[in-house]
């Protein structure tokens, strides 16, 4: 009897700790890419010049990416901290990088608006809340909002 209770409580149970675990990596990446992109722009105010969020590689933001105040990622004398790729995590972006001016205001892009979505890479069409949306305004002004997959 214990066994059937225990069986079932494990078959309820497995799934809801999968999707927490998801919903916990889509977060704490997002704050992740969200606290890279406010050290470049303070890095931009308090240096005077630019500061760049970058992707290290052709996949994008997923591939991981480096705050750097130079020439670029390879230059590691201006590389001020570089993130790891993210794992098992789907991400699209309108830009590969964003460079902040001395008043941290975003330069590029020159898009009205910059947008990047992180979501579970097996994340169901639908899901409500799953995913995470970030908008970076020409200000530098970076919001972040819970969307759908």
């Amino acid at each position: 009897m214990t066994v059937t209770v225990l069986g079932i409580l494990l078959g309820v149970a497995v799934p809801s700790f999968s999707t927490f675990v998801e919903n916990s990596r889509v977060t704490s990446q997002t704050n992740e890419l969200v606290s890279a992109l406010n050290l470049a722009r303070s890095e931009a105010i308090r240096r005077g010049g630019t500061a760049t969020v970058e992707a290290v590689s052709a996949s994008g933001f997923a591939g991981g990416w480096c705050v750097h105040v130079g020439s670029g990622c390879a230059d590691t004398g201006n590389v001020l901290r570089v993130y790891p790729a993210m794992t098992r995590l789907a991400v699209e972006s309108s830009a590969t990088s964003i460079t902040f001016d001395s008043r941290g205001a975003r330069r590029a892009p020159a898009a009205a608006s910059v947008t990047v979505t992180i979501e579970p890479d097996d994340c169901e069409t639908g899901a409500a809340g799953r995913a995470r949306r970030l908008e970076i305004a020409l200000t530098g002004r970076i919001t972040l909002q819970r969307i759908d997959c």
